[in-house]
């Protein structure tokens, strides 16, 4: 049985953005969630080990959103997307959407998203490369509430 897991609508303040005022000032971001969990035979078990928590889940792209500053919504989608399948073994892959509201954009626009998907697989993926190209910047952390780019 294939099961995914959706949150729709998750709201949260934080401080990314291209400019330093967005980053400064902070804006509403809005979070879309699809995680999809490991194959199994059925949930009439009713067991928690064969899914996920879903306010663990919230948390952990809350924590994330608000503890550093990114400047590009794919960064943070991606950044929340590789924790979420780190964190929670049952998830095979997970899709992450971010929109911000108020993106500094002349023209009249509703938001800004953008959809990051990555699988377990990618995950390995990454590891492999970042070993064979140990000097090129693989990932991001964060040090002093800043995103920044690491081996």
């Amino acid at each position: 049985m294939l099961t995914s897991i959706n949150i729709t609508g998750l709201q949260t303040y934080g401080y990314h953005g291209l400019f330093e005022e967005e980053r400064t000032l902070g804006q509403k971001f809005s979070f879309d969630i699809s995680a999809m969990l490991r194959e199994v035979r059925t949930h009439l078990g009713d067991d928690l080990d064969t899914s996920v928590r879903y306010d663990a889940v919230v948390d952990e792209a809350v924590q994330i959103a608000g503890s550093a500053k990114f400047k590009t919504l794919e960064a943070l989608g991606e950044t929340i997307a590789a924790a979420l399948l780190r964190r929670f073994a049952v998830i095979d892959s997970v899709s992450v959407a971010v929109a911000k509201f108020s993106p500094p954009i002349v023209h009249s626009i509703e938001q800004v998203r953008v959809e990051v998907r990555l699988r377990r697989a990618d995950l390995a993926l990454d590891q492999a490369d970042a070993a064979r190209l140990s000097d090129t910047p693989r990932y991001f952390a964060i040090h002093d509430g800043e995103a920044v780019q690491g081996n």
